[in-house]
Order: structure tokens, then C-alpha cells, then sequence
């Protein structure tokens, strides 16, 4: 009896051991996060951090940022950012403007809005083009080919699912989609990427309500108006069914 007692003893005591052992180990090396599509610089764009969120995606965003406009200077090469919200995009500004190695231009989407604009609100998100000197790239140019305005016509919007909830619901990301800008109850203009512009014109009416919704691509020279801007939020079910996606397609998103 007294050595089945001994080697109980022992055997509880390896156990706490090895707890305790895995739970340090577990608080020194904490498991990298990646999120993000299977662009291999993107992947970083929507990292959030279990402590310190905001500064941590803030940092995950300007080391990505660096990592484009290094590429930009070193090969010769147009990157652009995703869109940006605008605490974010001043921190780029920031640090490129002084820079001589490349050219960062700053995009809104149809607008080229005064500094007062930005500050009061009426223009939020952004994205960066970088290109280098040499190669000639203006900003019109950037604006024309790095952002697409479409004009949504004859939308229930009062009856609608909101634009971001619509567009999460065809599978377009939020990081794809710069200022939604609603200019009466059934007119809506929106910026994205021009790599969606396509799907957003087939898919986006199947998500909203109205009479005869017509979608339709802006021309570069025509004028995005100004306008009420919607926020840029899902609904917590629909955010809660997308981070269930990311995690099956082997991505994790902590909100």
C-alpha cells in the first residue's frame, strides 16, 4: 500500500510539472496571428492584437506600409495599400512625406478634398498608391486606376440592409471599400478597389431592396458629390459568421 501511495505521489506531482511548464511556455511565446487573404503583404491589414489592439494594428499596418513602398522604390514597381481609416492614413502621411526614395500618393476616390475636409469629417477613408520618382506617375492617374466609384440608383436605403452589410453579404471585404457617401434616400456612390468593382456591379442589387436598382461605374472625370458618409460597420452576426469563415479558411480575427 505504501509504494501505490509513493508512486501516486510522484505521478501527480509530474503532471503539475508539466502544467505549469506548458502554461510558461504558453505566456513566452505567444502564437503569431495572421489574418487576411492569400495576398501574401495584405495579410497583416486587419491583425488585431489580444492587448493593445489599437497599437498593434496600427504597427502591423505601417510595417506593411513600409514593406510596399520599399518594394515600390526598390523594383521600380505601383503598389497600393488597402483603405485606410483616417487616424491611420495620417500616420502614413506622416511618415512618407520627407521621404525621397518614393512617392506616396494619397487617394480618396473620385474627390481630391481640401485638409479642412479631412479634418471635419467629411472625407474619411483613404489609400496610398507608392511609385518611384522616375517613373512619372501623377496623382490623377493613381486616382483614376486605384479607385472605382460606382453609383448606386433607386435604392430602398430606409428598407435596405446597410451598403457595408450588403457588401460584406457578396463577399467583399471592408478593406476594399473606401467612403460610402449617401446623397438622398436612393442614391448612393461608393469607392473600391477596382479588382471588385465587377462583382459589386453583378451581385450588390441582389442584397438590397428597391424598384429598379441600377449600379453603374463613374468615369474618371466624373465628380463624386458630397454627401452624408456611412458608417463602415457590419452587424455583429454578420461579423461573427465572417471571422467563422476566416478561421475555417485557416485565418483567426480577434474583435
Amino acid at each position: 500500500m505504501s509504494w501505490f501511495i509513493f508512486f501516486a505521489t510522484l505521478l501527480l506531482q509530474s503532471i503539475q510539472t508539466a502544467a505549469f511548464q506548458t502554461s510558461i511556455v504558453n505566456l513566452a511565446t505567444p502564437e503569431k496571428i495572421r489574418i487576411g487573404t492569400s495576398a501574401g503583404i495584405n495579410d497583416r491589414w486587419t491583425t488585431h492584437a489580444t492587448i493593445g489592439k489599437r497599437r498593434s494594428c496600427l504597427f502591423g499596418v505601417l510595417e506593411t506600409v513600409e514593406e510596399l513602398a520599399s518594394t515600390a522604390a526598390e523594383t521600380w514597381s505601383v503598389e497600393s495599400t488597402m483603405f485606410l481609416e483616417p487616424e491611420v492614413a495620417l500616420q502614413v502621411e506622416q511618415k512618407f512625406q520627407d521621404r525621397a526614395d518614393v512617392l506616396a500618393f494619397r487617394i480618396f476616390g473620385g474627390r481630391a478634398p481640401s485638409s479642412d475636409a479631412i479634418s471635419k469629417g467629411e472625407v474619411r477613408r483613404s489609400k496610398f498608391v507608392f511609385i518611384h520618382p522616375d517613373l512619372g506617375l501623377d496623382a490623377a492617374t493613381a486616382e483614376a486606376e486605384y479607385c472605382t466609384v460606382i453609383l448606386v440608383e433607386n435604392v430602398n436605403l430606409k428598407a435596405s440592409n446597410t451598403i457595408p452589410n450588403a457588401l460584406a453579404g457578396i463577399g467583399i471585404d471592408l478593406d476594399q471599400v473606401g467612403d460610402i457617401v449617401v446623397t438622398d434616400d436612393s442614391t448612393v456612390y461608393l469607392v473600391v478597389e477596382p479588382a471588385v468593382a465587377k462583382q459589386c456591379i453583378r451581385l450588390l442589387s441582389k442584397e438590397l431592396v428597391g424598384v429598379g436598382i441600377s449600379l453603374s461605374v463613374l468615369d474618371a472625370h466624373e465628380f463624386m458629390p458630397d454627401g452624408e458618409i456611412q458608417e463602415m460597420k457590419l452587424s455583429r452576426i454578420l461579423e461573427r459568421n465572417m471571422d467563422r469563415k476566416k478561421f475555417e479558411q485557416g485565418f483567426v480575427h480577434f474583435s
